[in-house]
């Protein structure tokens, strides 16, 4: 494991304990991971959520996340995404890769970079990102979500 050997393993064990039950991973606490294909265990979303799980459990001050909702299902992938925003307000940078995001999930976003061709095409809040695109005449529909209106925008 690879927590701060200085912590108890009490205070160890309470800190796995904490993120199992946040990411709904309790039920599965004796399942072996499984090998896809070949031995069944873990499902993808458990996996999924595990392997995030590994990575938040070490308190790291910077924290790189590709694509951590796909395969998830909504509620879970509002989970992550707020987890991540806790860890944000308690100082840690994130840097999230995501595509198609819900538009629930897309509102909990701080900071957002849209890239077009390997090129920035926007960076900053994302509430301004529809501001920026409506001064090009790009106007986003009601009731439609933003990332996909983003993602449309950009892809042509």
């Amino acid at each position: 494991m690879k927590l701060d050997r200085r912590l108890g393993s009490w205070e160890r064990k309470r800190r796995v304990e904490e993120l199992m039950m946040e990411l709904g991973l309790k039920k599965c606490e004796h399942t072996r991971i499984g090998i896809p294909g070949l031995m069944q265990g873990l499902s993808g979303g458990e996996r999924k959520r595990l392997a995030f799980a590994a990575e938040v459990l070490t308190d790291p001050p910077l924290l790189l996340c590709d694509e951590p909702t796909t395969g998830l299902d909504s509620y879970s992938a509002q989970k992550i995404v707020g987890m991540m925003q806790n860890l944000a307000a308690k100082g840690k940078t994130i840097v999230c890769t995501i595509h198609q995001p819900s538009s629930q999930v897309f509102s909990m976003f701080d900071q957002l970079l849209l890239l077009a061709e390997g090129r920035t095409a926007y960076f900053g809040t994302a509430v301004g990102a529809l501001d920026f695109l409506k001064g090009m005449n790009l106007i986003c529909p009601e009731q439609y979500n933003p990332a996909d209106f983003y993602i449309k925008t950009l892809a042509v």
